[in-house]
């Protein structure tokens, strides 16, 4: 999306009483990927550029016309015009339009409503971006209450104007103190239809426990959605709960939950648990975390096997951050035992991250070996000595960075494969008056089985302005590139993939 340009208008909120006004107007040419949905913009071509004017206002009314007595009102208009046209040669456009109203009254624990809704989504634009859904809906309510705590009751039935029936007809009964609520809602179709839906909910909430229950059945199906239970425990500085899911319908149990939580300063303890009754599966997974190092452990049992993950971390951003997890498949006996092992390091002089899949013996390979391992980052191995007085003593530094990834490939002869991404070392040569050389030799390829073809960088740093040269065996180029600034040499060598160190 490419603004070309834009220009926005909005009005502060106009408050006069009960009343308040607010208004917008943007106006703009936009270059943006086409509407799929129009057909007059779709032989355009994936994008168009058309212009386009927003025009937005919204109203809204709130007062008490009498004692007990409540009038609310809102109308929201936002309305696009666009420079395109239609097949017909009109102007495009497309409009969001909603209105209610509602009148309430309250007359001691009863109370009367009227409303009226009507929203509109029409038209068509060019672009996709702010394309809105084909929509429209036009009813009317009337709501019958009656309040006395702990208990409340609700009746509300409408009629769809849009397509000339009424709506179903919505009874609720709500009995709610403190500790405990129950909630019983009923819709019944008067269409012909009868009853459509049932929904039980149930709750018992005495501080520090809390059991609730949830129950639909849909009428037209015959049919119950899953009883779901819960309870749950609050512990000092943690939690502990449970879930369960029952189909009523002759399935029996589906799904029991464990959650529990508990953290003390900056130590924590998770644990969480599934039972599948469906698949006759069993998940556990549970963390333990004591200050800068953290234990995990993820098990999954079925009828065939044992699965497990056992983890280890320890440190913290910006490192170093190691990580290790064992895991693997019990099936008469271990199988698909791995080590992985993952140190990460973000500092400016050292910055990468390595990973590195070991495989442990098991029934059907006995063998311990290295499956794969991947290097990426960029580390400062010693840093450059300037020449002394004589001239003499100067040691060049040395930099690496890149992307190498081994992985072991006992099909081949040579038994694995390296792919090499702008890998390389970095030379770099102090001289006098802030002058710095800096030479790399990166390769970027595939081995082994291809010959080696590197890519020489060559950067001359002055302290305000830095030169570049390139020979690049791969494509059979050279180049050259000056850039001026305190930053230039930095730029020209990133710009060829090198990092010297971990962010520089």
């Amino acid at each position: 999306l490419q603004r070309l340009p834009e220009v926005e208008a909005q009005s502060p909120v106009f408050r006069e009483g009960p009343f308040s006004l607010q208004a917008g107007f943007v106006l703009g040419r936009y270059l943006a990927e086409t509407n799929p949905l129009n057909r007059s913009t779709r032989a355009l071509g994936p994008y168009a550029e058309a212009g386009r004017a927003l025009l937005s206002h919204s109203e809204s009314l709130s007062l008490s016309p009498w004692p007990g007595a409540a009038l609310r009102a809102e109308n929201r208009f936002r309305g696009f015009y666009y420079t395109t046209r239609n097949p017909n040669g009109e102007h495009e456009r497309q409009i969001e339009w909603a209105t209610s109203a509602s009148l309430r009254q309250s007359l001691g624990g009863f109370s009367l409503e009227a409303g009226y809704a009507r929203s509109v989504q029409e038209g068509e634009t060019p672009f996709r971006f702010d394309a809105l859904p084909q929509r429209r809906s036009h009813q009317a309510t009337l709501a019958l209450g009656f309040q006395e705590r702990p208990l409340s009751l609700s009746l509300k039935a409408g009629r769809n104007l849009e397509e000339e029936r009424y709506l179903p007809l919505e009874a609720q009964v709500l009995l709610q103190d403190q500790g405990y609520s129950l909630t019983v809602e009923h819709k019944r179709g008067l269409e012909g239809e009868g009853p459509l839906e049932t929904r039980l909910e149930a709750g018992f909430t005495p501080y520090p426990l809390s059991l609730k229950a949830s129950l639909r059945f849909d009428h037209q199906k015959a049919l119950f959605d899953p009883l779901l239970l819960q309870a749950g425990y609050a512990l000092p500085g943690g939690s502990l709960n449970l879930t369960h899911r029952h189909d009523l319908n002759g399935k029996g149990a589906l799904t029991t939950d464990l959650t529990y939580a508990l953290r003390e300063g900056v130590t924590a303890y998770t644990l969480q648990g599934r039972r599948d009754w469906e698949v006759d599966t069993l998940a556990l997974q549970g963390q333990a975390i004591l200050g800068p190092e953290s234990l995990s452990l993820r098990t999954t049992l079925d009828p065939k096997a044992l699965g497990y993950a056992l983890g280890y971390r320890f440190g913290a951003v910006p490192g170093p951050l190691l990580d290790l997890e064992l895991s693997g498949r019990y099936q008469e006996g271990f199988r698909a035992t791995n080590l992985r092992l993952g140190l990460t390091q973000a500092l400016p002089e050292v910055g990468f991250r390595l990973n590195a899949n070991l495989h442990l013996p098991e029934v059907e390979d006995k063998d311990i070996y290295l499956k794969d391992a991947t290097f990426s980052g960029g580390m400062e191995l010693w840093k450059p000595v300037p020449a002394d007085e004589a001239g003499e003593g100067a040691i060049p530094g040395l930099s690496l960075s890149g992307s190498l990834t081994y992985t072991r490939r006992p099909q081949t002869p040579e038994g694995y494969g390296l792919a090499l991404r702008s890998f390389g070392p970095t030379l770099t040569f102090l001289g006098r008056e802030n002058t710095k050389l800096h030479l790399a030799a990166l390769l970027t390829q595939n081995l082994p089985g291809e010959p080696l073809k590197p890519r020489f960088i060559l950067v001359l740093d002055r302290c305000c302005w830095a030169m570049r040269f390139t020979l690049d065996a791969a494509k059979g180029s050279v180049g050259l590139a000056f850039l001026y600034g305190g930053q230039a040499a930095g730029l020209l060598l990133s710009e060829e993939g090198v990092k010297l160190g971990g962010g520089r």
